[in-house]
């Protein structure tokens, strides 16, 4: 609130007033706290790391300083809702130490390359003008003339040719958009992980058919969810991502293919195509993610991670009106269940899912996989054959050669074998 106040080049009294009362808002948490009996510390503390600050979309939440609210406090104290206000420099906005033309020649060359950071542009500059000022005058005179970060973004955007309008599918599960996104870390003893977040979001209602932490962001990680949000919302009509490496690839191809799903990727350099999916997660960060830094909200295992973001989801950001539509993604949702694209009830969801690989059986009728012997039907031994498995269970892991199906691949059991006479083949079954 306060950032965007300052891009104004002439804050209005009203401007003040509506950072004096954001300010008020924090300070009354506060002394609410405070006739509850908590101490002024602790209260400090509870408010700083619950009310997240708006931010840009790509930007991590930001909570105002405890240090930042005690002045707050205090000012208030002293001076009620008026000493909450900001007080403006008499010189904002003028260039010190800029004549007239450093002016327009730094104005010019920053029209002429907003994709370059003003950093590194300044270096530059500098050396073709060492009377130069120093950065922080540059940046104060860029953002008068509104050339700061989010200015120069939006003259970028008008050089990238292409359609940039909004769009919006015109039915549920027409067009699906999956995307990863750097998630908490988990403090498991005796180090701490990263997370990684998968969301599937239906465009048209805005609900998200799944969501899920996990460890890594690749392409099983994704089918692994992709899976579940259709187990649990039906067929999308198309899948929308980027070119990352979990998003291209045969494997989600054949999936897509086999389901009947048109698999659609971003053009390369429009990261704005994708911006619903990146406005969910900046939901989750300034509102699931920032809760879990609560006393006693900290998620202890990636399980309980992922069974706090499903609570969320269906008890709060579901049934939540969705600002974009009018209504809640679950009203909206519901009512198109009828016009659903059902799952055959014949076809094997989980083989469609799993993961194939090629390997030669070896003389002794074993096949490897990540340093694990499985043995199969010994009529096999020196020929090409396909393994169809789940990832995550290894069992059971399903064996094809030329389209034919031959039974099961089953661990070795070395002290069994050991047993059996003349190193015959045994069956378990």
């Amino acid at each position: 609130m306060e950032k965007a106040a300052r891009r104004m080049k002439n804050p209005s009294t009203s401007v003040h007033e509506a950072i004096a009362l954001r300010r008020m808002s924090l300070v009354q948490h506060i002394i609410e706290l405070i006739h509850q009996h908590w101490p002024l510390s602790a209260a400090l503390d509870q408010v700083a790391s619950s009310h997240p600050l708006p931010g840009d979309n790509d930007a991590p939440p930001q909570f105002v300083a405890k240090r930042t609210l005690e002045d707050w406090y205090y000012a208030f104290k002293r001076g009620g809702f008026e000493a909450l206000k900001p007080k403006l420099r008499c010189d904002r906005g003028k260039p010190r130490r800029l004549s007239p033309d450093q002016q327009r020649w730094i104005l010019e060359r920053a029209r002429s390359f907003p994709g370059v950071p003003v950093k590194l542009l300044y270096r530059q500059w500098k050396q073709a003008d060492p009377t130069l000022p120093a950065l922080s005058a540059i940046y104060r005179w860029l953002e008068h003339n509104d050339l700061d970060a989010q200015g120069r973004r939006y003259l970028l955007r008008q050089n990238i040719p292409g359609p940039t309008k909004a769009f919006e599918a015109p039915g549920v599960n027409d067009l699906w958009i999956a995307d990863f996104s750097p998630g908490p870390f988990l403090a498991l003893h005796p180090k701490t992980i990263a997370t990684h977040l998968c969301v599937i979001l239906d465009d048209h209602s805005r609900l998200i058919p799944f969501a899920a932490y996990g460890l890594a962001a690749d392409t099983q990680a994704f089918l692994r969810c992709l899976k579940e949000a259709i187990r649990r919302r039906g067929l999308p009509r198309k899948l929308y991502t980027d070119n990352g490496g979990p998003f291209v690839n045969d494997h989600l191809k054949i999936v897509c293919a086999n389901l009947g799903i048109r698999l659609i990727h971003s053009k390369p350099g429009h990261p704005w195509s994708r911006g619903k999916v990146e406005r969910m997660f900046r939901t989750l960060q300034q509102d699931f993610e920032a809760g879990l830094r609560l006393p006693g909200q900290a998620a202890g295992s990636l399980e309980e991670l992922n069974g706090k973001l499903s609570r969320w989801l269906q008890e709060i950001y579901h049934p939540r009106d969705h600002d974009s539509i009018g209504e809640s993604p679950q009203e909206r949702f519901a009512r198109a269940l009828s016009l659903l694209r059902p799952l055959d009830p014949q076809l094997d969801l989980d083989r469609l899912f799993y993961t194939r690989l090629d390997r030669v059986v070896r003389k002794d009728g074993t096949v490897r996989i990540d340093n694990e012997l499985f043995e199969v039907n010994l009529a096999l031994r020196g020929l090409k054959v396909q393994l169809e498995l789940d990832p995550w269970v290894f069992n059971p892991i399903l064996v094809r050669y030329k389209g034919q199906d031959f039974g099961v691949a089953r661990k070795v059991d070395r002290h069994l074998n050991s047993q059996i006479q003349g190193g015959g083949h045994y069956d378990r079954a």
